[in-house]
């Protein structure tokens, strides 16, 4: 597989009608064309953003999808048609009436689904309306090495050392983060990307007491491109996966640590 070195991204900041699929979908769409239009070749929208985040348990199992539903087909046809990848999150629905899990889908350029990521970490309430995921999933595409975690996710150390540890080149966080929390996104986001020494893509909307701020990190832990608090609108940034090998050779914190001294046998010493 020829992976692509340098490529755009875009990060979809947008505001969610809530309980109202259609109408985000339609909002997508317009963002996702306007991302194609300007050369980016992979988009990643909000958490949930297909229904909106701010509805109760049983709206959710109302609207709730699988993960070859109509939104993904929806999404599926769009990423093949504009030559791009996306991802984005729903509420999805499963086999068993009334497990549901929060959901962030990945599609390649070509329409075909990657993978879908299971939120690990339910926030508050969702925890009455979600089921957990178990599993923080690295990607192999043309893109490179491409980690998923959502929202809540981030908040912990141990997700994005797992992605790195895995490979991860690129991790890409759909959220829903609260203008009370904006001070831990900006600090979630810097800090895994350095600590990591890997780019991270934050999606957030805005409205609804959402802080916006999407945005895209460096391995360096800088900040390269970012939204406003308030306004819909698209962030682009340059990836250049070269730059990870670069900053690691500056900051040899892989080639440093001692993985074995967090082993559950060592965590018991202490």
């Amino acid at each position: 597989m020829m992976i692509e070195k340098q490529y755009k991204i875009a990060v979809i900041q947008l505001k969610a009608v809530q309980g109202d699929p259609n109408a985000n979908l339609n909002r997508a769409e317009h963002f996702l064309r306007k991302a194609a239009d300007s050369g980016a070749r992979l988009a990643c929208l909000p958490e949930l953003f297909y229904t909106g985040y701010h509805l109760d348990s049983e709206t959710f199992q109302k609207l709730a999808e699988p993960a070859d539903g109509h939104l993904v087909q929806s999404l599926s046809k769009l990423a093949r048609e504009l030559g791009i990848y996306i991802i984005g999150g729903y509420p999805e629905s499963t086999d068993l009436p009334g497990r549901l899990y929060n959901s962030a889908i990945f599609i390649s350029d070509q329409g075909e689904v990657i993978g879908n990521m299971r939120k690990v970490y339910a926030w508050g309430q969702e925890k009455l309306k979600f089921r957990e995921g178990d599993a923080f999933p690295v990607y192999d595409t043309p893109l490179g090495k491409i980690g998923l975690m959502i929202c809540y996710d981030v908040e912990f150390p141990e997700p994005a050392r797992i992605m790195a540890l895995k490979g991860a080149q690129l991790i890409v966080v759909p959220a829903v983060w609260s203008i009370p929390a904006e001070r831990r996104w900006h600090v979630d986001l810097a800090g895994n990307a350095l600590f990591n020494v890997l780019y991270i893509a934050g999606s957030n909307p805005v409205g609804d007491n959402a802080c916006g701020c999407s945005k895209v990190v460096s391995p360096y832990g800088e900040v390269i491109a970012e939204a406003s608090k308030d306004e819909e609108e698209i962030v682009f940034a340059q990836i250049d996966l070269n730059d990870i090998l670069t900053a690691r050779s500056k900051l040899p914190y892989f080639n440093d640590f001692k993985e074995d001294t967090f082993s559950m046998d060592a965590l018991r010493r202490y």
